[in-house]
């Protein structure tokens, strides 16, 4: 499917190239998975395989790489599609029927249907997207929002469909079926897809290649599906360790709640997104939230944090026991960090951070907060040319520096690779012996019951 001989590309930011000159061939495999560490360079290499690099962003770009046999796109053309990690960045229509449609009308020579007859039709079927088709997209959960994306990504009928994280941020059910579609088109249509994915559970069984890039290139892999060898795969997160570390100091539970809500109510464009939430969080304790795309994580964490106004009767008190002399109630990990990042340096963004705080932190502590999140190599890197997990730890370590009694965190494994997950979570363990509490909303259900001291379900905006 993809021949890359001597690739290389060095961004106009930077001094030397992401890597060494990639060579590698997945011959003619269907479902390619392409893994490698955060900020290896994964998103990159799919810019660059569709078009959209070099392009405005500029930089050096040399090698070869061909595509079904014929050269990649220089510039977008419609035979490559993409999906964006970020979906806020290619959904452009007031409801998720227009964006449908404007996508499908902008295929030639090719009957897509309607929304009730033809290919587009069936997306709207198999990705479960009919209650929301007129609905105001940016209404919708990060969730809802991705399955929107993939859909018009495959209106258009690509011959090669490139996915940037597809299932980070979809519970399991809408993951599944999103690979049954992928592996349904790849059948029917003989599209050919490229998913690039840390947590690849879904697809391992489907994938009949695989790349996977570091520091010393790329080692590629084509053959039969099921049978990948493990150095061509995502390194896997050690669960059992991290049992052990979060069993190991659970708070007793005795001290006196940070904040208790009760008959916690909210309602977002007139729709009741939370309906009658009781519950409470004490120092020190570590809170997963889960539950389908839509049923009102975001919506929660939003208004704990201030971010939206609960109804009239809610009752919702917070008490800031911290011992140090200052702190803030609430740091908040939006879904998209771009929501949150305002600098341009990382560092400038953790500093400005606590001084919003009205906590303005020595330079050593921005430096500890740094390194805590990895980060200090990064430190002078202009934050929107980081990659979308780089991004995600800069927003959390902001986050930090205000010194809040609570963090909430929304689907902070995204864009994270299993080494730098196990430091999020070691960091998050660290955290709670100081006092924080921690409320974690994602999808990943085993990850939470590994180091969460309980797990609450959201469904249809309440708790089950």
């Amino acid at each position: 499917m993809i021949t890359v001989r001597g690739l290389t590309y060095r961004p106009s930011t930077a001094d030397t190239p992401l890597w060494p000159p990639l060579e590698f061939d997945t011959d003619s495999a269907r479902l390619v998975l392409l893994s490698g560490r955060s900020g290896s360079g994964k998103s990159t290499l799919l810019r660059i395989l569709c078009g959209l690099l070099p392009g405005f962003r500029g930089g050096q770009l040399e090698g070869e790489v061909d595509i079904l046999g014929q050269p990649a796109p220089r510039r977008p053309d419609g035979r490559v599609g993409l999906l964006f990690q970020n979906t806020d960045a290619m959904l452009h229509s007031p409801r998720v029927a227009d964006e449908l449609l404007a996508r499908a009308g902008t295929v030639r020579g090719r009957d897509t249907g309607d929304l009730r007859h033809g290919w587009l039709a069936d997306l709207v079927e198999q990705l479960e997207l009919g209650e929301l088709l007129d609905r105001k997209i940016v209404e919708l959960s990060g969730g809802q929002q991705q399955r929107v994306a993939f859909a018009a990504v495959l209106a258009t009928r690509p011959a090669v469909v490139l996915l940037d994280e597809p299932t980070s941020n979809l519970d399991p059910r809408a993951a599944a079926a999103l690979v049954r579609l992928a592996a349904g088109c790849a059948e029917r249509f003989g599209t050919r897809f490229i998913a690039a994915e840390h947590k690849a559970k879904h697809l391992l069984d489907l994938i009949d290649g695989a790349v996977r890039l570091d520091s010393n290139g790329a080692r590629a892999w084509s053959g039969s599906r099921g049978s990948a060898p493990p150095e061509v795969l995502p390194d896997p997160l050690n669960l059992e360790m991290l049992r052990r570390l979060a069993a190991a100091e659970r708070p007793n539970g005795d001290d006196q709640p940070v904040f208790t809500c009760r008959h916690l109510s909210c309602r977002r464009s007139g729709r009741l997104v939370l309906d009658d939430i009781d519950f409470e969080l004490r120092p020190g304790e570590v809170v997963g939230l889960t539950g389908p795309n839509g049923a009102g994580k975001s919506s929660l964490l939003l208004v704990l944090a201030g971010g939206l106004k609960a109804t009239s009767e809610s009752d919702l008190k917070w008490r800031c026991q911290r011992k140090r002399h200052t702190c803030s109630r609430v740091g908040l990990l939006l879904q998209n960090p771009l929501h949150q990042l305002f600098c341009d340096t990382v560092r400038n963004e953790v500093a400005l951070a606590a001084e919003n705080a009205r906590r303005p932190a020595a330079g050593r502590q921005v430096e500890q907060l740094l390194t805590a999140a990895d980060l200090s190599s990064l430190a002078d890197r202009a934050t929107l040319s980081l990659s979308y997990g780089e991004q995600q730890r800069t927003a959390l370590a902001a986050a930090m520096s205000g010194n809040p009694a609570t963090i909430l965190l929304d689907e902070p494994t995204h864009g994270m690779d299993a080494d730098r997950l196990e430091r999020l979570i070691r960091f998050v363990l660290e955290q709670r012996r100081d006092g924080t509490a921690f409320v974690i909303a994602s999808h990943d259900q085993t990850l939470l019951e590994a180091f969460c001291d309980r797990v609450l379900v959201l469904r249809n905006g309440r708790l089950d």
